[in-house]
């Protein structure tokens, strides 16, 4: 039997989508054969199509935290600077501070200063985020690995170690060396 085009996109958008995760599924919503379904799903390869859909969503989510991210931290920032400035004004017009107003204003410059530091990326001991960031990678890659040899260590079939190990790389983060798979 032959299906309209709309049977087949309707068929992928449900797939894609997510409204309906099963060959099975799908053909029984759509009144339609799962083989049929499953042959569309196959000459189409569905699974790298959601996955390509997934990961462009994962990446916009990322730049979108990342947009606000700044943002926020743009924001506090200038806030802790007016605190400063405000500090500067009102310490200027005490002419002899006591050592308890001086105390209150050590407090105050030191967690501007934090502040500030965590406005721009910084951690409080002194870490830029680059660097935060690339230990997180290392620790990344250090589990891939380690999963990896459990693997080679505990999987007898070949071909399924193979395939574990591909996947395994396809769903890690950028920067996993393709060669220890």
């Amino acid at each position: 039997m032959q299906y309209s085009t709309r049977k087949r996109e309707e068929a992928r958008r449900l797939y894609l989508t997510g409204d309906a995760t099963t060959v099975a599924e799908i053909a029984r919503r759509l009144r339609i054969k799962a083989h049929t379904v499953g042959v569309w799903k196959k000459q189409e390869d569905w699974d790298a199509l959601r996955l390509q859909i997934e990961k462009r969503a994962a990446e916009q989510l990322v730049e979108k935290l990342a947009s606000e991210r700044v943002t926020l931290n743009t924001s506090h920032f200038k806030l802790w600077s007016l605190v400063v400035s405000q500090l500067f004004e009102s310490m200027q017009n005490d002419k002899t501070p006591s050592v308890g107003t001086l105390k209150e204003v050590s407090g105050i410059l030191e967690k501007a200063q934090r502040g500030q530091r965590l406005a721009r990326g910084l951690s409080i001991d002194g870490q830029t985020e680059e660097q935060i960031r690339a230990e997180a990678e290392a620790e990344g890659r250090t589990l891939v690995d380690l999963i990896i040899d459990i693997v080679k260590t505990e999987v007898k079939d070949e071909a399924i170690r193979d395939r574990i190990a591909r996947a395994i790389f396809d769903r890690s983060p950028s920067g996993v060396d393709r060669e220890a798979v």
